[in-house]
């Protein structure tokens, strides 16, 4: 027996190609069952690897698509996958507060970073 489930688009921030050279601007990701988390335990990757595999499962892609995506990108099919975490009526307070989150550690890497002289606040 099968329920209906959210499914949320995601545009990347750098569009990648695929093993057919297909331009890549989206992915759509729908929301976990528990079926994904055990099929996840019994994978026998690095935690890592894993959690790409079910990430590229969810948004029914090649694990190697997910490999290939920029760290931003990944890190918002990470964030979705927390907000599907939470219950349907409590989903868009969820994106807020990881965006408020997520605003608050750029923050402090940069102040952290201009205080190392790593970049120049010009």
């Amino acid at each position: 027996m099968t329920y209906p489930v959210e499914t949320v688009t995601i545009t990347l921030y750098t569009p990648i190609k695929d093993a057919a050279s297909n331009e890549i601007t989206q992915l759509s990701m729908r929301e976990p069952k528990v079926f994904d988390r055990i099929r996840q335990s019994y994978l026998k990757g690095t935690p890592e690897e894993n959690e790409a595999d079910m990430i590229a499962g969810l948004c029914e892609v090649h694990p190697d698509i997910i490999k290939n995506l920029t760290t931003a990108d990944y890190r918002q099919l990470e964030d979705q996958f927390i907000v599907f975490t939470a219950p349907p009526s409590a989903r868009a307070e969820a994106r807020k507060a990881l965006a408020s989150m997520r605003a608050d550690m750029r923050e402090a890497a940069m102040t952290q970073h201009l205080a190392s002289g790593i970049f120049s606040a010009e």
